[in-house]
């Protein structure tokens, strides 16, 4: 149920982002994608809309400004092979939904995060058995690590 509650308040956060303008809110959102890893335009688009539960993919014609903004700031940089990445001015840069409590960094984080999963699964299954079906081997490997995992 935690879970759950943290799923929709994320989502209420991304719907609060978007209903405030998108590209005001996007110099944060980069720099927060590329603390995980460095990526290009294309990578950071699609990390945006996998991260907004798919309400949002900023076009390029918002993006590519943005991210020559943060440039010119100092926030990130664009390497030769064409990925972006923060420096140290950007490693320091923090925003308020950077707090722990989003954070994935601790086991309960990660148990709540593998339970919504799990219900989501459940909920699937009744509705598409044909489709859940096609994955039972994949599932059952899964099984056995946990059970690995636990002994």
């Amino acid at each position: 149920m935690n879970s759950t509650r943290d799923e929709t308040r994320k989502l209420n956060m991304f719907k609060k982002i978007i209903g405030k303008g998108k590209r005001g809110w996007l110099k944060p959102i980069i720099v927060a994608v590329l603390r995980r890893s460095n990526k290009n335009g294309k990578e950071i688009t699609d990390e945006i809309e996998k991260l907004s539960l798919g309400l949002w993919r900023p076009s390029p014609g918002s993006l590519y400004p943005t991210l020559g903004e943060l440039v010119e700031e100092g926030v990130i940089k664009k390497d030769r092979n064409g990925k972006y990445r923060l420096t140290e001015l950007g490693k320091k840069v923090s925003y308020p939904w950077e707090s722990e409590r989003y954070a994935k960094d601790n086991l309960d984080d990660i148990i709540n995060e593998m339970n919504g999963y799990l219900s989501y699964l459940e909920d699937f299954k009744k509705e598409n058995k044909k489709e859940f079906e096609k994955h039972e081997r994949r599932f059952k490997e899964i099984s056995k690590r946990c059970e690995r995992l636990l002994s």
